[in-house]
């Protein structure tokens, strides 16, 4: 199924079967994007649901754009930095789409903390010990300025660099170590003195 383009001619990167990343030598091969896809649909798509309200079609739709654009950008260029390109344009979309609807963005509690182990080798006293010690978490994660909390969950959910998180963020790499410091800081402090 090829679709038009606005002038009537045919949109080759739509329904052709070689993709649309293939069309010329200066954009990513398409085994390599579909490669990418596999690895950081899921990632992508658990961060950019956090910036758009926990909206899973949006963040899903934002996600599915970015691939698109990845197929546009200069290739070998967009290889090493990647990772980082994928999370800031996803940041940057979402960012686009709350400012469109006029919302503060919100944090998704549910989504603060991921479980450190698996429940069905904890004993009952243990796990309500275990959920106590993530809701105290999540809730002094909560305190931490959104930006703490941002580049917190990039760097340790999402597995990126000071480098990755600075590009994605717009900041220096020493920035990023410096908020991230003083984020554990606060936590630590927050955590021994809580009852």
């Amino acid at each position: 199924m090829t679709s038009t383009t606005p002038r009537g001619q045919p949109d080759d990167s739509l329904g052709n079967d070689n993709g649309c990343c293939e069309r010329s030598a200066a954009h990513p091969p398409a085994e390599w994007v579909t490669q990418r896809f596999a690895e950081m649909e899921g990632p992508l798509v658990a961060y950019t649901r956090r910036r758009v309200h926990g909206d899973w079609d949006s963040a899903r739709e934002v996600v599915q754009e970015v691939f698109v654009k990845l197929c546009q950008q200069a290739w070998p260029d967009i290889e090493p930095a990647a990772t980082a390109w994928l999370y800031k344009t996803c940041r940057n979309r979402a960012i686009d789409i709350t400012r469109r609807k006029g919302r503060i963005p919100m944090l998704q509690s549910g989504n603060n903390v991921s479980a450190l182990q698996d429940s069905s080798q904890v004993l009952p006293d243990e796990q309500m010990e275990h959920g106590e010690n993530l809701e105290a978490m999540r809730i002094e994660i909560e305190q931490l300025t959104e930006q703490q909390q941002e580049i917190l969950r990039l760097r340790l959910k999402d597995g990126l660099s000071y480098q990755q998180i600075a590009e994605v963020m717009g900041l220096t790499a020493s920035n990023v170590g410096y908020h991230l410091h003083q984020a554990v800081t606060k936590l630590r402090c927050r955590l021994r003195s809580a009852p």
